[in-house]
């Protein structure tokens, strides 16, 4: 972890570091003793049907389940499956949800690797999913692991999870250097 941090000091990506999970219970993300935001939690998945691409059910605890919604980035749950669970904790008129991020089995090794709130001109080091979109005048777009869409400027891989360094120019525009040495 020491390694990582003094590689974002030397690159500038201290922003891509700085968004945190508060680890919380199922019980106490459903009773709204949490506040809203990046939290992780663990239980056990359960699937509302089938969905391509998607992860729609609800994260059981002991007594009480929270529902979970979101696109797949690059672990996709399985129902039943006792898992620890990351993304961000929402408030609506139907109650709390999380918007899933990614997940990992217990004990697993992958951390969360959200974007943050960076600003224009820094340089990330970022996992993105890369897909195409557009038709005959197609454009490499990155979504990453928290939601953060990219326009993809000089990317030339394929489509897939990567881990790419870049610029972000504008917003939701990120200039590739090139691939990071761990990919």
């Amino acid at each position: 972890m020491v390694r990582k941090i003094l590689y974002a000091l030397a690159l500038g990506l201290l922003p891509a570091l700085a968004t945190n999970y508060r680890v919380v219970t199922v019980a106490d993300a459903v009773q709204g003793r949490v506040e809203p935001g990046y939290v992780m939690v663990s239980g056990r998945f359960l699937a509302f049907g089938t969905h391509q691409g998607l992860v729609r059910g609800v994260i059981a605890g002991v007594r009480f389940a929270l529902p979970v919604e979101g696109q797949v980035f690059d672990y996709l749950p399985q129902p039943g499956a006792f898992l620890e669970v990351w993304g961000e904790l929402e408030y609506s008129t139907s109650g709390w949800k999380l918007r899933f991020h990614n997940a990992r089995p217990p004990g697993g090794t992958r951390e969360p690797r959200p974007v943050g709130e960076p600003h224009s001109g820094e340089v990330l080091e970022v996992w993105l999913r890369v897909y195409s979109a557009g038709g005959v005048a197609s454009r490499m777009i990155g979504l990453s692991e928290d939601g953060r869409s990219f326009y993809l400027r000089n990317y030339t891989g394929g489509p897939g999870v990567h881990c790419l360094i870049g610029r972000l120019l504008d917003t939701n525009v990120f200039e590739v250097i090139e691939t990071c040495a761990r990919e």
